[in-house]
Order: structure tokens, then sequence, then C-alpha cells
């Protein structure tokens, strides 16, 4: 019978125990699934610093034509667009790729797959941010049409649907890889004290 120390609790309340049979075989598919990883990462990484700098040059040519002709509403859009770009840069760089086993032991595989689950946990909170961002400047931008007499002939809900649908996707994603990584956790802790005991 596992101890509570041994266990792992999930989100239903229920106590697992980890058992590994096939090391081998465990580790060889772990470190399939980290290649897979370390792919998608990289590209994430290419994809968010290419958002940035297309961001950070559409918010420069919105808060040109904004001051230029005194349009307040694309100032906001590009002092927007220039705040989502910085946290599409900064959620490049958090998923840089690191010094992290692929081809070592099974718990330094693991250690890294915690590492990782961690920076997409991150990257997903700067998605959510980035979101209420570009809610919040869009709202700013459409009131400050309305009173300059200028509605636009789009309203705003269909862009704040869209958004609330991307969110949901992404409070689903972080809550997905945060009970992820805390199995992973436990499996490395596990193998810690195996290594320690040996």
């Amino acid at each position: 019978m596992c101890t509570d120390r041994d266990g792992f609790w999930d989100e239903l309340g229920i106590l697992w125990r980890a058992s590994v049979q096939d090391v081998g075989f465990i580790s060889s598919r772990l470190e399939a699934r980290l290649r897979l990883q370390s792919a998608l990462l990289t590209a994430g990484t290419i994809a968010g610093a290419a958002l940035g700098v297309v961001g950070f040059g559409l918010a420069a040519w919105a808060i040109w034509v904004g001051a230029s002709s005194q349009a307040w509403n694309f100032l906001t859009r590009g002092v927007t667009l220039a705040i989502v770009s910085v946290l599409a840069v900064m959620t490049s760089l958090g998923l840089r790729q690191r010094e992290e086993s692929t081809t070592g032991s099974l718990r330094e595989m693991l250690q890294a797959y915690v590492a990782r689950s961690e920076r997409l946990i991150r990257a997903a909170d700067l998605g959510s941010y980035s979101l209420v961002i570009l809610a919040i400047g869009g709202m700013l931008g459409y009131g400050l049409r309305v009173r300059l007499g200028r509605p636009p002939a789009v309203s705003p809900i269909q862009n704040l649907l869209l958004l609330a649908l991307v969110g949901s996707a992404l409070v689903w994603y972080r809550r997905t890889q945060a009970r992820v990584l805390r199995k992973y956790r436990h499996l490395s802790e596990v193998f810690g004290s195996e290594d320690n005991r040996q």
C-alpha cells in the first residue's frame, strides 16, 4: 500500500502511485516527446519574435498617424499594439531553448519536461494578459471614436467575443499544462528519491 508521501493526488482527490516497469521504453517515449516539444518551442520562439517585430512596426505607424492627424483612436491602438508586442517578445524569450537533457537519464528528462511545462504556462499567462490589454485598448478606442462623433461601422462586440473565445482556449490550455506539470514534478521527485536511496 502506498503512503501519502509517495503518491500523487489528482484534482478529484484520488491518490495515484507511479509504477515504471520498463524504464527503457518510458525513456524512449519521453525522449521522442521532448524532441517534438523542442521543435514546437523553436517554432514558437521564431513566431513570437516575428509577431513582436511586426507589432512594433504597426504600433509605430498607428502612433504616427494618430499624432499627425489627431486621430486619438489610432494613438490608443498604437499604444495597445506596442504593449502587446512587448508581451509577444517576452513570450518568445521565455520559450527559448536552454541546455536541457533529451538523451540523459529518465530523471533528467523528467526535469527537462518540468522546466518546459513551466515555460509553456508562463507563455499562456502572457497570452492571456495580451488579450485583456487588447480588449481594454479596443474599448478605449471605440469610446474615443464615439465621443468624437465618428462611431465605427462595426460593433466591438464581435471582437470581444473572439477575444473571449481565444482567452477560453488559453485558460483551458494553461489548466491542462498545470495538471501535466504536477504529474511530472511528482515523477521527478519519485525518481530523485529512488536515486538517493541507491
